[in-house]
């Protein structure tokens, strides 16, 4: 069951602009494969205002901390360009 991390992250970009790295908790966490790119839309009528955005970036990933176990996680981008590691699906 994917529990809900929402922290922010450091995020290392590969050269083609996915997620290879992340820092979560201290730990480097590497990317295993190549990344799958989700975009979900954004209920931007709940919030108030007018939204910058009306897309999510996800990235869905396959991630190693030091060669334990890998788990899946989500990594969300932010419009300010941040980083949050949003899921740990397991």
């Amino acid at each position: 069951m994917p529990q809900i991390i929402d922290v922010p992250v450091e995020v290392e970009l590969s050269v083609e602009g996915y997620p290879r790295a992340f820092t979560w908790d201290r730990f480097e966490h590497t990317v295993i494969g190549r990344p799958q790119a989700v975009f979900t839309r954004t209920r931007w009528w709940e919030n108030a205002g007018t939204p910058t955005r009306i897309d999510t970036e996800l990235w869905r990933l396959d991630a190693s901390r030091g060669g334990q176990e890998q788990h899946r996680y989500d990594l969300r981008r932010d419009p300010d360009e941040s980083w949050v590691l949003a899921l740990d699906r397991g």
